[in-house]
Order: C-alpha cells, then sequence, then structure tokens
C-alpha cells in the first residue's frame, strides 16, 4: 500500500495502530501518522458484485438455457466489480494536529 498522504510504501508488518473492525476499519501510517480508510459502501458494492458474478456463472454453467440473459447480466455484473475496484482506494480520514511554528514565522518577518 502507498500512503496518500506522504507517498510513502507501507508494508503490512509496519502497521501497529488500527481502529475500528470490518469495512470501517483504518489504519495508521508509521510514517506520517495519518488514519486511512476506505469507503465502506463501495467495499460492500465490490463484495456483493464478486459474489454475484460468482453466482451467475455457475448458474450459466450448470443451465446452459439461461445464457441469452445470464451473459448480459455477467457482464453488467463484472464491469461493476471492475469500476468498484479501481475507485476502492485509501483515503486520508484524519490528519494529526500541525505543530506551531509561529515563533519559527515571525523571526523571518
Amino acid at each position: 500500500m502507498i500512503c496518500p498522504n506522504c507517498g510513502k510504501a507501507i508494508k503490512v508488518e509496519a502497521i501497529t495502530q488500527q481502529r475500528g473492525s470490518g469495512f470501517s476499519a483504518q489504519i495508521q501510517c508509521p510514517h506520517c501518522l495519518v488514519w486511512l480508510g476506505r469507503t465502506p459502501w463501495l467495499l460492500k458494492v465490490k463484495m456483493v458484485s464478486f459474489y454475484l458474478l460468482l453466482l451467475s456463472g455457475g448458474m450459466l454453467w450448470l443451465w446452459p438455457e439461461t445464457r441469452h440473459l445470464g451473459i448480459p447480466l455477467a457482464i453488467l455484473i463484472l464491469i461493476t466489480l471492475l469500476m468498484s475496484h479501481l475507485m476502492d482506494q485509501l483515503k486520508v480520514i484524519e490528519r494529526p494536529p500541525r505543530k506551531d511554528d509561529g515563533e519559527q514565522r515571525q523571526k523571518y518577518r
């Protein structure tokens, strides 16, 4: 994974902080300490479309007479799966508080 805030690679072993569980789980980047998460409804769409694709593929395999309706339906489900997979990216949930560098800025004014 790559952090969208700092652009550094995050190894799974390096993740020490996590909050939430399931679809709304969030992790903390070990480099910049920003909280990252995914969109829960998009993960649900991705999971449902995957299982619907498996179900429609099995239906087409077992009952060949349903191909006239099943193939276009399977193609639409596959498109939904691929689009939700492409849109599923890490996003910044919460940034750490910024340091107050007012004295440093006043020094150079």
